[in-house]
């Protein structure tokens, strides 16, 4: 996609937030880094300081932590124009427990910490549009906890397939079990359950 697309659904995305002058839009847009990523490969592995805030433009990512035995435990799926950021990490500048890999072939337009940091002190509405995000991503996270605590194991695979159609079609079944807390098999006994429903 051209230049001018991608600017766009940038200007866009922010434009959802922050009504922004031109002046405004033309410094963001002025730090704005495109970077790709090839299937498998990682925008942010574990241990690993998270130095970019990103947006993607396409492509899928998923979110995990590896548990003490290496069992990955899937938390996130990101699809086209979502924010992608291992954001803790991001925030304290620590190094991160989240890995974030690319489940296709992925291109992100992104911005780093620092500039950010500089937008933010210049401009309210970056300083705005960073709240704004941090409180979206902690909504997010919220809603997840409640998931688990409060819905059966197809309650929440119910709910993920209306939030995510795009789910079933490009994320392997490993991930979208580890994500509901469940084991592989227990997920399949519930697609079963629903199809002959």
């Amino acid at each position: 996609m051209s230049p001018t697309s991608k600017s766009n659904l940038l200007k866009t995305t922010f434009n959802k937030l922050v009504q922004l002058s031109e002046e405004e839009w033309a410094a963001m847009n002025s730090h704005i880094k495109e970077r790709t990523f090839k299937k498998g490969e990682y925008l942010c592995k574990h241990g690993q300081v998270e130095q970019y805030l990103s947006i993607i433009f396409k492509g899928t990512c998923r979110g995990f932590y590896s548990s003490k035995d290496g069992e990955e435990i899937s938390v996130a799926f990101m699809f086209d124009h979502d924010y992608v950021s291992a954001y803790y990490s991001f925030l304290t500048q620590r190094p991160s427990l989240m890995a974030i890999q690319a489940l296709t072939p992925v291109t992100v337009l992104s911005i780093h910490k620092t500039d950010l940091e500089e937008l933010c002190y210049q401009y309210k509405s970056a300083e705005r549009i960073g709240r704004l995000n941090a409180e979206r991503i902690y909504r997010r996270k919220e809603e997840r906890e409640i998931s688990l605590l409060t819905l059966s194991a197809k309650e929440r695979y119910l709910q993920l397939l209306n939030q995510n159609p795009k789910l079933l079609r490009q994320i392997p079944l490993k991930y979208i079990a580890s994500y509901l807390g469940i084991q592989p098999e227990s997920l399949s006994r519930i697609r079963k359950q629903l199809a002959e429903e």
